[in-house]
Order: C-alpha cells, then structure tokens, then sequence
C-alpha cells in the first residue's frame, strides 16, 4: 500500500479541503510504501507444532533441512466434523513434493475461511509435528491498477465496508468516474455517467497521468467505472461474511447464523478436565434439507476419504482452542464436543442467505438452463458463450417485449459485461435477447428463459418456556423450518400424530416419544404440503401445564396456491378472479392424464402468440401440482382458455392504489365462538363474514380452500359449521365477492374432536374418580432424606392417575411421580428446619373437567448437626442456572467461625461478629459441565478443633426444582426420586 501524505502551510488548509486538490510537490515525496508481511518458517529436527492466525490470501512458506538426514513431507489435512475423522487435501501447482525429503519447501495460499492442519511427516507417514492455520479475517482494502491499455483486474469481488484503491502512473492522462453497470444512454448509446458527491465514486480532479483514490464500498451490488480511454472495470460487493464466537463451555446453548458466515468454536484447555476436546455433529438430532442428501452431501464427505483421528491428533485439536468452519447448507446443526452421551449438545441454527444461479446463452437466445427455479431474492448471473453481445429483455413467454424496446441489460465496449438480475417478487419471469437479423437465424430463435421465484425459505421460532406456550397454527410453504427453542435443557424428539388420532392415542401419546442428545432445541423440516400435528413430553414439562395436552400444529401450503385455478375436464374453476398487479396465479388439473395448454389473453392489448416460441415447460416438474404458472405484470382484463373446451374465465388485475382507495379487498371471515383445544363431538361454530353478498369457502383439514377440492364447503349462516368427525381439526376459511380481491385466510388454532361414544366413558371414569382418596406415610433416613409412600383407594383408581405431584410446604417439586411411583424419596432438606409434606394426583387426560385430588399432610424436622457435631449443609434454589446457592444453620455458640471451601479450595470465612441462625453464601457464573465440591468446616473455640461437615458435589447447570420460580423466599433444592425405602424402616402417616 502507498499511503501519501499532504504537508502543506495551515494558511493553504480551506482551500485544499474546498477544492479537493493537492499540488504535486506537498505529496511527491511524502509518500510511505507498507508491504505485505512475509509468513515463512525455517524448522529443523524438533518438533515445533504451532498455531497460525492468518487472512484469507496469505502465502505461507515453509522450508526444512535435516541435520539428521531424516526426510520430511508437508501434507495437508482438513478436519470433517460428520466422520470425526481428517481427509487430506490436494495440492495445486504451489511448490510441494509427496516424497519425504531432508530438504524441502512448502508454499500454500489460504483462499477461503476455516481450519486447516499441515501436518509434517516422517519417512514412515508418523505425525512429527502439526501448523495449525486458522483464517478467520480478510484484508479490507483491495488494489485496482490502471495501465494505457488496460485495468488489472478489471473485475473484482469485495466484501460490503472494504474499499478499493484505485492508481495509476500513465503516459496517457487518466481519470474514472462510476457508471450505470447495466444500461447504456439511449440517445447517444454512451455509458451513463454518475457523479452525485457523496453517493458515487469519481476522480474528482482534471485528468491525470498519475492519480490515486480510495472508495469505501458501503452498499452491495455491481458497479462499474470507466477510464478517460473507455476501458470499463467491474465490482461485485458481496453481503459481509460474519465469523460467530461459540464458547463450548459458555451458558450459550444456541447459536444463529447465515450460510455465508463461518462460527469458530472456542475454548480453554483448562476447561475440559476428563477429555480432549473434539467437535462432531451429532446426526440424529439435527436437521438438513432433504434433498440435500444429508449430511455427507452437505460436506461433500464422497469427494474425500476420512481416516481416523489419531489420539495424537486429537490432543493437538485440544490444544488449539478454536476451530472455524462454515456451514453451506441451512438447516439445524447440534455438534459435540465430547464422547460422554449426557453432556449438552450445541445447536447451530443456520439460515439460508442470498443464493447465486447462472445461466449461459447466445444470439440465438438459447438458455441453459432454459427454465431456473430460485427463491425470492436470489440473484441470476447471466454470461454470454457468443462473441456477438446483445441486449436482454424482460419478455412473456413467447418473447415478447414487455416493455418496447427498453432492455433490463445493454453490454458496452470494453467491458466484462457482468449482468446479475435480483429477483424480489415471486412468479414466473421470461428472458430473451435481441432477435438476429439474420433471417435464418432468426427462424431458429430459441423460447425465452423462464425464471420461477418460489417463496424465500424461512425459519419459524417457537419459544417454550415457562407457562407460556403458543398453540397457535404456523402457516408455512415448502422447504421452510420450524424451529421450537426451549428455555430448558430437553432430550426428547417431537413425536408426530395422526389427524384421526383417538383420545386414547393422545393421551398415550408420549410413550412414543424417543430420546436423543441433551439439546435446547428441536427441528423439523416443511418438506411437502398438508397439516401436521407434533407432541412432546418437553411441551408440558418446560411450559408446567398440568391440564391440557399440547400440540403444535403446522399448515404447508403449495406455493402459488391463494390464487388458483382448477382444470377440470369441462371447465375452469372458479369462473371468475381478481387478483392485485404482479400477483401470479397457478393451474391444476384434476385430472392428470389429460395435457391442457392454457393461453391469456389481454383483452386491452392484444399481442402476438407465436406458438414456435413457446415452449411446454412441465412446471409440475418444478412446482410440485402446479400445471401452468403466469405473472400478472400489467392491470387490465384478461380472459383465459384452454385447447381442450370452449369454456373461458376472466382474470381482472388492479394497481395497488386502486384496491386501497376503493376497497376492492374482501373483509376475511372470522370466528365468532371460540374454539377450544378440545371439543365435544358435534360442536358447532359460526363465522362472520364481511356482509351478506360475499360467499365463504372453508374447510376442516388445514387445507386451503382457494383450491376447491371437495375437501372445501361453501359456508351456510343458518346451518354453521358442525365437527362430526373425531381427531385434530383446523378451521380455515376465506370471503369472495363479485369484482373484489378475495380476503385473506383465516386460520383457527387446532381442535381435537372426540367420539360420541366417548362422553359417557368419560362421565363414568370422572364418578370414579371423584370417591379416589389419596394418603401419604414417611419416615426421615438421617441426615436429610425423606422416604415416602402412596396409598391408593380404591387401588383401581391407580388406573386414572397421570402423575403424582409432591407438593413441600405447599410449593410443588417439578419432577413428578408417575401413577406406578408410589414409592419415592426426597434429599436435600435443611438443617434446622420443619417441613410439611403431600402429594397431589392429577387425573389422565381422557378425564375432562376432574379436579387433581390432595393427601393428607405428614410433619417433620431436619437437625442443623450430622454425626459428631458438624454443620448439615445444603443447597439452596436459586433462580439463575449458573449460581451455586450453599445454605446452613447456625449449630451454636461454641464456634468460633466457619470456612466455606470449593473444591478444597478456602473461598468463604464468617467471623463470630457475623453470625446468624441462618447462612447463605452464593457463588455465581458457575461453569456449566464443570463439577464443584463443596463443604464448611466449623472452628471450635476452646480447643480449635475443626467439624468438617457433610460434602455436596455440584454439576451445573442447576435446572429449577421448583414448579415455580419463589421471589421472596429461601427454598432448599430437593431432588426427588422414585426409591423404595430401606426394608426395615417404619413410615408413618
């Protein structure tokens, strides 16, 4: 870099800064030359294994001589987080050898993010020592150099906030100035010049033969500058790539992120204490697109052979601290980092960024491919295979202009004539270039290029936590993610359900469900239209819900579905559509086997249908049930025809100010009872449409009733709608009016109906439990220990119960007993304290409107001393995962004071003058997965003898015990347990 510095009189400052000039002889020789630093190593014998933080486009050199005579090779390896295993990674024609040598050299340029390991091996292929490169960074300022006849490199690739510098030492005067990237000047066919301050990029002197400026590119996108001799250079500023910190030992559990970006893992060695560290995906529990061919296809894992890691080498992993790697695919990601099954997973949710598609052709406007399929805001790169450059129009699908002679693309002399076209709108587009006035290449023009935008791919968050759970219906399309985040540490799967599921079946339900990794989140992928119910065990216990099933119920919807048509053998259906201006509307045959070329027709502006130019692109092939696409770009009326009858529907099209301005939307319909999470069988509800001329469609399944299949009902205000049908449910209806837009759609939350035989079970099994009466006996097993047990009568009644809840001076434990878990234990109580124990049973599910039912209460108190005097210590809840709450009571007056220890380590003394009946000490920012031992030791006055007391071992994080968080109060942390007591101990009631 050439940095020039400007020494001038500070008389002379103003009217430098007015004028924007320097003269020559304040700069000249003012000028500082930074080079880029060298990375070169000279080893030896020893082994010297390192780490190396690099930028992307850093060379580094290594060479070795072997006093020795031993031979060396440099090979380099790349570790795959699916296999756990390194591959080795080819050479290019960079200086390297595959023979072991006494002396050699190694030169290899970093061109992308991420880990590698150069591993320098014996003659024997044993690992003598290992550089590990890290390139998480890039060099922000980039050189573009102008010569007489030339710009190196006259196409360039930045990131968004890096900067260019622009020189040249010329014998022709030189200047630049930005211009339109993408269209010429139509009068003059001159490129366009853009020289608004501040906003583009221009030397802003006379022309020069020696000039040198700096742009900081803030914006992405393309954009070109031109040279006094019309030589024209390209930028491309791509979207910042972000690397992500993700401590493995840090509170942080879930990590989000794009495509693009790169996450670097991070820890200290000292933090893990049983293993070396060592990052692996975990595969059953995380989730990849499904036609990405799994995880090995997302890491290319065919294209290279994993071997085993070495013991050695995952040692050397251990030690480095940091592992970078980018994620190309989007989706759900849980990575380990040990072997040990109950250590939690860390969960990388990667969100799909901006895509790039290319596409080739030629004057003869032969696309390849001919037809793409991309998601909203993707970008299509054009590159022209003929020595003859020509425009490129936006056409309809028979290569008309859509505008008149006005291109989207004009190339220009000199230039690399890089054209991109950003795609915001979903639809069908059509592309064509300019028609040869070669008469016999004119008659072998090719169709246009088709362009279907799906919806963009989005990620739906639903957040679980306490009491607070959301049941409301997610309305998705094809190949979206749903992503349930918990505010608690889970292991349970989701498990999918039927529609027809039966009651019993629901409340069984969690039985199906299957564990997996320790984890904070769960995913699933919107692989294929329909309405899909999911449960899970987590659902309740995170949320504390004590009375419902929860379900989360999911709604795919077909792309291109609010406005449609159906193709029937005789007709289309509906007859008559108004949609909004550049709204797309689709066809689907309901019979297959019959082909239907659809034409629309304008009835303002006729236009020529060329049938030679059209070409039958099978949409369903890319759209799944979707026969024929079209994009309404221009407002007006249309009428739609099919070859295989006479029967035509009129599409009309408004501009969006004309909707709004004279109300030409339909109100949505919407519910006027509430529906609730159960329903009796034969429940009827009402909806309220917009008035009385408007029509409602609607249907039961979730489906969409924009397509009327005969799933859909046309709604009747007298009648309502009646659930005859038991299962899951969802209510979802739209209003049509004549020459209005349709409303848009409601969507009612899930319903289960219940049979009709089933209400009497129900009033039967709720009379019997009503005369179930519940007792509890227990006994104290020194120090802290509770043994309990429960009684059931009639002992049939066992058969309604769904769990037991222990309830400890009126607050309820979170853990609960199931109906078979009559026999349980309870530890941690404190010392000198009194208790008052119960338990509450809470009925099956099946049982509507039963209340739980409580025991009898049983009484006791726990000692401040264990056996020879010492204090009884115990833990204490606190509200933050990660602080250690340590309780005790005060055991007398003979102490002189006490000494809290933390892995034998002193952390704590209380003096005499600070005692109390009660003590409490926290230690806070406790490490998760990293295990604590804790004790007091109590100093005696006379004769200085120490009580050591009873020793607590702690493995954060803490989850809470409590059904409830306790604001005001002090709680101990009681573990509860299914355990029989000791066979000779007494309970009593």
């Amino acid at each position: 870099i050439e940095l020039y510095f400007c020494i001038l009189p500070s008389s002379q400052r103003e009217i430098v800064i007015k004028s924007r000039k320097c003269s020559n002889e304040n700069c000249e020789k003012n000028c500082l030359i930074v080079h880029k630093s060298e990375i070169k190593f000279s080893l030896g014998d020893n082994k010297e294994s390192q780490k190396l933080v690099l930028h992307k486009g850093d060379t580094i050199e290594l060479d070795w001589a072997s006093k020795r005579g031993n031979g060396y090779r440099i090979e380099e390896n790349k570790y795959c987080p699916i296999s756990g295993g390194l591959y080795k990674v080819e050479q290019t024609s960079e200086i390297t050898t595959n023979r072991a040598l006494s002396k050699g050299n190694f030169t290899k340029t970093f061109k992308e993010f991420g880990t590698s390991f150069l591993f320098r091996l014996t003659e024997t292929n044993q690992i003598h020592d290992i550089i590990v490169c890290i390139i998480k960074d890039n060099y922000h300022i980039k050189y573009i150099e102008i010569t007489d006849t030339n710009i190196q490199p006259n196409i360039i690739s930045i990131e968004q906030n890096d900067s260019i510098i622009f020189q040249w030492n010329t014998t022709q005067k030189q200047t630049i100035v930005q211009i339109e990237p993408f269209i010429i000047d139509p009068l003059n066919q001159q490129s366009i010049e853009l020289k608004t301050e501040g906003k583009h990029f221009f030397w802003p002197n006379e022309p020069s033969c020696r000039g040198y400026m700096i742009h900081k590119f803030h914006e992405t996108g393309i954009f070109c500058f031109k040279t006094a001799n019309n030589q024209i250079g390209t930028i491309i500023v791509e979207p910042k790539i972000n690397i992500h910190s993700f401590p493995i030992f840090g509170d942080q559990l879930i990590l989000k992120m794009k495509t693009t970006d790169l996450i670097q893992f991070e820890w200290k060695m000292t933090d893990s204490q049983d293993e070396p560290i060592l990052i692996t995906i975990d595969a059953n529990s995380s989730v990849v697109p499904d036609v990405a061919g799994g995880l090995t296809g997302i890491f290319d894992c065919s294209m290279h052979k994993c071997v085993k890691v070495e013991p050695f080498f995952r040692h050397h992993f251990h030690t480095c601290e940091a592992f970078i790697i980018n994620i190309p695919q989007h989706g759900l990601y849980n990575f380990a980092y040990s072997d040990n099954r109950d250590d939690v997973v860390l969960s990388v949710i990667v969100e799909n960024s901006i895509a790039n598609h290319r596409v080739t052709y030629n004057e003869q406007n032969m696309f390849e491919p001919h037809t793409l399929v991309i998601n909203r805001y993707d970008q299509v790169w054009f590159n022209s295979i003929s020595t003859t450059l020509t425009n490129i129009y936006q056409t309809d699908e028979y290569g008309n202009h859509l505008e008149e002679n006005k291109p989207v693309f004009q190339p220009q002399l000199n230039s690399m004539n890089c054209f991109m076209q950003q795609l915001r709108q979903t639809g069908i587009y059509y592309f064509s270039n300019d028609i040869s006035s070669d008469d016999e290449k004119k008659s072998f023009k090719a169709p246009p290029l088709a362009v279907i935008v799906l919806p963009e791919i989005r990620f739906h968050y639903k957040l679980i936590r306490l009491s607070d759970f959301d049941s409301q219906t997610i309305i998705t399309t094809v190949n979206d993610f749903i992503i349930w985040e918990f505010e608690q540490i889970i292991r349970f799967n989701v498990i999918q359900l039927r529609s027809n599921e039966t009651l019993q079946d629901l409340i069984s339900c969690h039985d199906r469900a299957i564990p997996g990794r320790n984890r904070q989140c769960l995913a699933v992928e919107c692989i294929m239209p329909g309405t899909f119910h999911f449960a899970n065990p987590e659902f309740e216990r995170v949320t504390g819900s004590d009375q419902d099933r929860l379900i989360s119920t999911i709604i795919i919807d077909p792309p291109f579905s609010h406005a449609c048509f159906l193709i029937t053998d005789q007709q289309f259906i509906p007859n008559f559509l108004c949609i909004a201006q550049n709204d797309t509307v689709s066809w689907i045959l309901l019979n297959s086997d019959q082909y239907h070329r659809i034409y629309v027709e304008s009835d303002e502006k006729k236009r020529e249908m060329n049938e030679d130019n059209r070409i039958d692109r099978s949409i369903e092939q890319y759209v799944n049930d979707v026969h024929y696409l079209y994009t309404f770009d221009q407002c007006g009326q249309y009428t739609i025809r099919s070859n295989r009858f006479n029967e035509t529907v009129t599409v009309i099209v408004y501009p969006d100010d004309i909707i709004r301005s004279q109300k030409k939307r339909t109100q949505q319909p919407e519910l006027i009872e509430e529906l609730d999470i159960a329903s009796q069988y034969g429940t009827k509800v009402h909806l309220q449409g917009p008035n009385q001329d408007a029509t409602i469609y609607y249907t039961l399944d979730g489906t969409l009733p924009t397509r009327h299949y005969k799933n859909v009902y046309t709604y009747d205000s007298n009648k309502g709608i009646s659930f005859t049908e038991s299962g899951l449910h969802v209510l979802r209806a739209y209003a049509t009016e004549n020459g209005k837009l349709s409303s848009a759609i409601f969507t009612s939350s899930p319903t289960f109906v219940m049979e009709n035989e089933e209400l009497e079970m129900i009033k039967e099994l709720r009379a019997m439990w009503n005369d179930t009466k519940i007792t509890i006996s227990a006994a104290i097993h020194y120090p802290n220990k509770l043994y309990g047990k429960i009684d059931v009568e009639p002992t049939n009644s066992t058969d309604l119960i769904d769990r037991f809840e222990l309830y400890v001076d009126d607050v309820a434990q979170r853990v609960n007993l199931s109906a078979t878990d009559v026999k349980f234990s309870a530890e941690g109580f404190a010392g000198g304290e009194q208790y008052e124990i119960h338990v509450v049973a809470y009925p099956k599910q099946n049982i509507v409107d039963a209340e739980p039912i409580s025991s009898n209460k049983r009484a006791f108190e726990i000692k401040r001393e264990i056996q020879g005097g010492a204090p009884l210590i115990s833990l204490a809840v606190s509200n933050e995962q990660s602080t250690i709450f340590l309780m005790w009571a005060h055991i007398g007056d003979h102490v002189s004071e006490y000494v809290v220890y933390v892995d034998s380590i002193e952390t704590t003394t209380i003096l005499e003058k600070d005692f109390n009946d009660f003590f409490g000490i926290q230690f806070h920012g406790a490490q998760q997965t990293k295990r604590y031992i804790l004790h007091v030791e109590a100093k005696l006055k006379n004769n200085n003898e120490i009580r050591k007391s009873n020793i607590i071992t702690v493995n954060p994080p803490l989850e809470m015990p409590l059904k409830e968080q306790l604001i005001d109060r002090y709680f101990a942390y009681i573990t509860v347990n299914a355990e029989s007591p000791p066979p000779d101990m007494r309970l009593e009631g």
